[in-house]
């Protein structure tokens, strides 16, 4: 074996630990690639599930802010009502 062949052995030994090393470290990328882009697209629909909750809290906010007003206001009728009886029965008792 000359000096050739063995140079030429070690060369292609380590050009293929090379090679191994560069498609090992290509497919781990691959998978960091994937595993991000799966990360994002999750945090992507949990941001609008995120949104849509919002959404939603907020408008049975404003519902039950309505709701509230109107029962204050039909409170407030209802009031009146019995302060006009009252003030009718006060006169009625006084006649």
């Amino acid at each position: 074996m000359g000096f050739n062949e063995v140079a030429f052995t070690v060369i292609t030994i380590l050009i293929s630990g090379i090679g191994y090393f560069l498609k090992s470290l290509h497919s781990d990328l691959r998978n960091v690639m994937k595993e991000q882009k799966d990360i994002i697209e999750t945090q992507g629909k949990l941001k609008g599930k995120i949104e849509l909750v919002d959404n939603e809290a907020r408008f049975k906010y404003e519902a039950i802010e309505k709701m509230t007003q109107l029962e204050i206001k039909h409170l407030a009728e209802q009031i009146s009502e019995l302060t006009q009886s009252v003030k009718k029965l006060i006169e009625i008792n006084l006649r």
